[in-house]
């Protein structure tokens, strides 16, 4: 029943050089009714490695207030892992005093403005999980990874997939999940974003330019696609999501530039591969597919491969020394 409003599609201008990997949503007015009238929907298309827009985040929080907010640069991606929605009042037996270690503490240096930030930012971060669990509710083992809360300028990070902790070689572990992220816009203007060719097609485009032999790794395959430059000429569509709507895209199998925004909230989820609709698309479990079905050998030793491209700067280290920052 995907019916797609005029309003919504305008957010979109697709490149007709590529598939149209978006499933634009219809605005309701809570995660109930998205769930209720999308059903399965939502889920199957994310595990396509399809792009979910999302035009209205039901979540209720002082928007106006945090649109006036700025991070420093060097909290660019500062979010729960770090502790940012902890309170900023601790409890040492029956004594309360201010937590002078919680970076809101430390960023404001006002208890009031940091106790105000940190409430706003729990009750958005609840109602995003919530939320999720109702999009997505065959993934019963869904489990936060890190809600991280953006309030600083970005402009144009290069086209690239997630990659993380530096391009190491996963853990079996990590191999084993399946990872959800969304992305939520809460700045005043549109976020402009481009997305390309997921990444069986780009290793399937870049047959041509890339090694004969690449690794089982999504992580080490990811990094070196980006420090070889060969996402740098793909054709894109582009996106500009206005205040407070969404895109829900797996990052690291999608091909994706933030070209410009100022304030953003991006959640990363995962849940075991077995509670997905069809465990056969799980992306670490497909790739070894992917690398044979467009020619390519598998690299024995994915921390040999990525040790042989260690030292090539990737996309956004590249644009941060042409500007100098």
């Amino acid at each position: 029943m995907t019916v797609v409003s005029d309003k919504a599609a305008e957010l979109i201008e697709r490149d007709p050089a590529l598939p149209d990997h978006f499933l634009v949503l219809e605005r309701r007015e809570s995660f109930g009714d998205y769930a209720r009238d999308y059903g399965d929907t939502i889920a199957e298309h994310y595990e396509n490695r399809g792009v979910i827009v999302v035009p209205h985040v039901p979540i209720r929080f002082d928007l106006k207030f945090f649109q006036g907010l700025e991070f420093p640069p060097e909290m660019k991606k500062i979010g729960t892992a770090n502790g940012l929605e902890r309170s900023v009042v601790r409890r040492d037996d029956r004594k309360l005093t201010v937590d002078a270690e919680h970076p809101l503490v430390a960023l404001f240096g006002n208890m009031s403005m940091a106790a105000y930030v940190q409430a706003q930012i729990a009750s958005f971060d609840g109602q995003l999980r919530t939320g999720l669990a109702q999009l997505f509710p065959h993934y019963c083992s869904l489990a936060e990874g890190n809600i991280t809360w953006r309030l600083t300028e970005t402009v144009q990070e290069g086209l690239h997939l997630d990659v993380f902790d530096g391009g190491r070689p996963l853990s079996p572990h990590l191999k084993s999940l399946h990872r959800v992220k969304v992305f939520i816009n809460i700045d005043a203007e549109p976020r402009r974003w481009r997305t390309s060719r997921d990444l069986p097609q780009l290793l399937g485009t870049c047959r041509d330019v890339l090694p004969a032999e690449l690794p089982d790794d999504l992580n080490v395959l990811n990094d070196v696609l980006d420090k070889l430059g060969v996402l740098e000429d793909q054709p894109c569509h582009k996106v500009a999501y206005p205040t407070m709507s969404g895109v829900i895209v797996n990052a690291e199998v999608v091909a994706h530039e933030v070209v410009y925004g100022k304030r953003m909230v991006a959640a990363e989820f995962i849940c075991g591969r077995h509670d997905m609709l069809d465990p056969t698309r799980h992306t670490h479990a497909a790739l070894a597919g992917w690398l044979k079905q467009a020619g390519y050998r598998t690299a024995s030793d994915a921390a040999a491969f990525a040790a042989r491209y260690a030292k090539l700067r990737g996309s956004y280290q590249k644009i941060r020394e042409a500007r100098g920052t």
